[in-house]
């Protein structure tokens, strides 16, 4: 009987069947991990092979509670009467301020003791040098660095200014300040050439009081323009008595006419105003003689600017010096006193 072979395709057949699915298996246990949190499991090459799955994260009740609006919080504000005082003092307040009266409370009481129990017979010869006197913030050496700059003729601004500002903005502020100055100057130069024009001073009459200002508006004391000037009389001499009386009537005979006709024009003028004519014209005697008011304060005010920035702009001036001195002094380019009294100067080479 003849030897059959045995079919090796079954084999084969079998073969790709179990490591087809032994593939399958390991592909489904590989997303598994890393769809969970076991990704250190995986080999590297795995990672960079498999599609990551991201889970979409549940919504949690407290992102749900945040995603609703709520009320604001407020809290009770200072009574109006109050508001000048800063905002209304709560508790925390409350502790803070008193934690710190206390503790200077306790330290006063510290003080107070020391001084009670200290020795009267207590000596050092430290106690006897002029050195201590100088010593300190409030130090009163002359001479000496710790002189402050209000003794130099400093304002308590250009002290600030000069702690806090540099050259630069003192130069601008400076800068800004003259060009002010010399516009305020212009305008002073202009009205006092037109007041010279009007025969003005100061836009009032001679003997005028600012009292006379604020009392009833009067024709009388309201300034028209510039002063009439008076025409010039001619003397004219007599041999004696009867002469002069003589000239006397001419003279009054000739101004008889004169002053008639005045009168009646006077008189018709007044006649043929109407009470409305008359208001109008006191409201416009008030309304110059406010205005003149008016012209007057707008020029002191002007004054009054001028002198306060050429104040300021010494001032600035003055900082800006002392500035460069200090700056001058720290870069050991210009001379100086020690504490000791001493003047002394950079060396310079030899000429």
């Amino acid at each position: 009987m003849a030897l059959q072979r045995r079919s090796r395709p079954k084999k084969n057949v079998l073969r790709l069947c179990i490591s087809t699915l032994t593939y399958t298996l390991l592909l489904e246990a590989f997303a598994y991990f890393r769809s969970s949190d076991f990704s250190f499991f995986y080999p590297l090459p795995v990672l960079y092979l498999l599609p990551r799955e991201v889970p979409t994260p549940k919504p949690s009740m407290s992102s749900m509670r945040n995603a609703v609006q709520r009320r604001n919080h407020k809290e009770r504000g200072q009574v109006q009467g109050r508001e000048k005082w800063g905002l209304l003092e709560k508790h925390k307040d409350y502790s803070l301020r008193a934690k710190d009266y206390n503790a200077k409370k306790a330290k006063l009481k510290r003080l107070e003791e020391k001084a009670r129990d200290r020795n009267p017979d207590e000596f050092a010869f430290g106690m006897m040098g002029d050195k201590n006197r100088t010593q300190g913030r409030h130090g009163r050496g002359k001479g000496t660095a710790r002189e402050s700059a209000a003794a130099q003729g400093l304002s308590h601004e250009a002290i600030k200014l000069l702690k806090t500002q540099d050259k630069g903005y003192l130069r601008t502020v400076g800068e800004r300040v003259r060009r002010e100055i010399e516009r305020l100057e212009r305008e002073v130069e202009l009205q006092d050439g037109m007041n010279k024009a009007l025969g003005k001073k100061d836009g009032k009459k001679d003997g005028e009081s600012d009292a006379e200002d604020d009392g009833f508006d009067d024709d009388s004391d309201f300034d028209f323009g510039a002063p009439v000037q008076p025409k010039p009389t001619r003397t004219v001499f007599a041999d004696d008595r009867q002469d002069q009386l003589a000239m006397k009537k001419q003279r009054i005979q000739k101004e008889e006419p004169a002053s008639e006709s005045e009168e009646e024009d006077q008189t018709s003028s007044k006649t043929r105003k109407t009470p409305k004519q008359l208001q109008a014209e006191r409201q416009a005697l008030a309304d110059a003689r406010r205005a003149r008011k008016l012209r007057k304060r707008t020029i002191e005010a002007r004054n009054n600017k001028l002198t306060a920035l050429h104040k300021q702009h010494a001032e600035i001036q003055t900082a800006e010096q002392e500035l460069d001195w200090q700056r001058a002094k720290m870069e050991n380019s210009v001379g100086g006193t020690n504490k000791d009294g001493i003047k002394w100067k950079i060396r310079e080479r030899k000429r």
